[in-house]
């Protein structure tokens, strides 16, 4: 079913799934869903902290109430520049607070990913903080970009050309976060804005998909099927398969028309 948001300028269908994976006994994983205000995000508990996965439920259950705040402060004139950083304050504060309540006395018992999109206009907007990811697959390109950046040492060791990206995947460090929710103040999410069209295909996963599932195979599992839904079920069925090493939350949404 296809379904459109406040201030989004063409129509959308979305799936979303989230799965315990295979060697997890719990799962710290969420999909974040507000089709009215058109915003959409997974969030990954971190590993290592105590708290991981109460972070990433309290991002699940305040997110709704956030974003019908901050559609209330956007005009149709509204640039996307301004979402992108009305989205990004929202955020910082629901890490500064965590920060503030929780985390201040130098031991990290709250921390989570958000790798979020808001679609405003002809545009998506992704606020990514952590190494939670966004993808998006236009309609005329046969490879998938990766649009958001990974928060973590890996990352920091590929920019500086020490390992390969292929490395980084098994990487014993892949898991040290460099920023998150409810790191030391301030937050410092990144701001990517894009414009899309009919066609064109987002893709939001936890690292328990994008660290089980090459790039380049990503885009002929999107284009299997019409249905989001369905695909997602596709994407948690390949990473299970190729080892399931952790959570896995997924969104998947198609511009439509």
């Amino acid at each position: 079913m296809t379904q459109h948001a406040s201030f989004f300028d063409y129509e959308y269908s979305v799936g979303s799934l989230v799965d315990i994976g295979k060697k997890r006994k719990s799962n710290q994983d969420e999909e974040i869903i507000c089709p009215k205000a058109g915003f959409f995000a997974v969030s990954d508990g971190m590993g290592g902290v105590s708290n991981g996965g109460d972070t990433s439920q309290l991002i699940r259950k305040v997110m709704p109430d956030i974003m019908e705040g901050a559609l209330g402060k956007l005009s149709t004139d509204s640039s996307p520049e301004f979402a992108g950083e009305l989205l990004k304050k929202q955020i910082c504060i629901i890490s500064d607070t965590i920060f503030d309540t929780a985390n201040r006395c130098g031991r990290n018992n709250y921390g989570a990913t958000l790798s979020s999109v808001w679609l405003i206009g002809r545009y998506a907007i992704f606020v990514n903080i952590g190494d939670s990811r966004g993808y998006l697959l236009l309609q005329d390109e046969e490879k998938i970009r990766t649009v958001t950046v990974d928060h973590n040492v890996v990352a920091l060791l590929v920019q500086r050309g020490e390992i390969t990206k292929e490395e980084a995947r098994f990487h014993p460090l892949s898991y040290k976060l460099t920023r998150f929710v409810g790191m030391v103040k301030p937050a410092l999410p990144d701001i990517f804005i894009h414009e899309v069209r009919p066609g064109d295909n987002i893709l939001l996963c936890s690292d328990g998909l994008h660290g089980m599932i090459n790039d380049s195979d990503l885009p002929s599992i999107l284009r299997s099927e019409t249905n989001p839904t369905h695909v997602c079920k596709q994407l948690v069925e390949k990473a299970n398969a190729n080892g399931g090493n952790d959570n896995i939350a997924v969104v998947y949404l198609k511009i439509v028309k």
